[in-house]
């Protein structure tokens, strides 16, 4: 069964709260920044195509993920959204 689009913004939303909530110390640990960094242009590339996202410190990637997730849920690429979300919960744990 395909996950539905309300599902999956639930999903992004936990994503993006827990990005939002990081502190330095966690940002440094774990591979995060990197695999987090990464998330958003995996997700950015799914509507943008390889136009690189700007250059923003830590802090402000929950805002990112926020925004091209979104970007990609309304086009309807709910499941590419889905895998993407999935992996990003899993690496920011």
């Amino acid at each position: 069964m395909a996950p539905t689009t309300d599902a999956v913004g639930a999903d992004l939303d936990r994503l993006v709260r827990r990005v939002r909530g990081f502190s330095p110390r966690i940002w440094q640990t774990g591979g995060r920044r990197e695999a987090v960094r990464e998330l958003a242009r995996r997700l950015a590339a799914l509507t943008a195509g390889e136009r690189p996202l700007p250059s923003v410190p830590d802090h402000a990637l929950g805002d990112v993920l926020a925004v091209v997730g979104r970007d990609a849920l309304d086009v309807g690429l709910t499941d590419d959204v889905a895998e993407l979300v999935a992996e990003g919960l899993s690496a920011t744990r």
